[in-house]
């Protein structure tokens, strides 16, 4: 193999990063959708069962890829920790936001 030819492969990688970003990032952005869905339905952030469904269906198709089923399962459980804490925070916000503002007390000139 020559150089240019190694050049040539690190540049492909270089591309699949970024593609792996850019779907990383519309994956986040569809979170935000759902949390805004699940703030309107009053719907709790947190759902064991689908979490769980989400994990095994990315190490099935892990599987069928051929690649680690274990390191696809650990990347998306870290996705979906992720996705929880924004929309948790983005929940908090929103709490915050409906929250009456506290009205000050007449202490009467004090």
């Amino acid at each position: 193999m020559s150089d240019r030819e190694l050049a040539r492969l690190r540049d492909e990688i270089l591309q699949c990063d970024r593609d792996l970003v850019a779907v990383m990032a519309r994956r986040r952005a569809l979170v935000h959708r759902i949390g805004a869905a699940k703030r309107r339905m009053g719907l709790p952030v947190t759902d064991p069962a689908r979490e769980a469904t989400v994990a095994r269906r990315a190490a099935e198709m892990a599987r069928e890829a051929g690649l680690n089923e274990e390191l696809v399962r650990d990347l998306v459980w870290k996705l979906m920790a992720a996705a929880r804490a924004e929309q948790q925070e983005q929940q908090a916000q929103g709490a915050a936001e409906k929250a009456p503002t506290p009205k000050k007390a007449n202490l009467g000139g004090c």
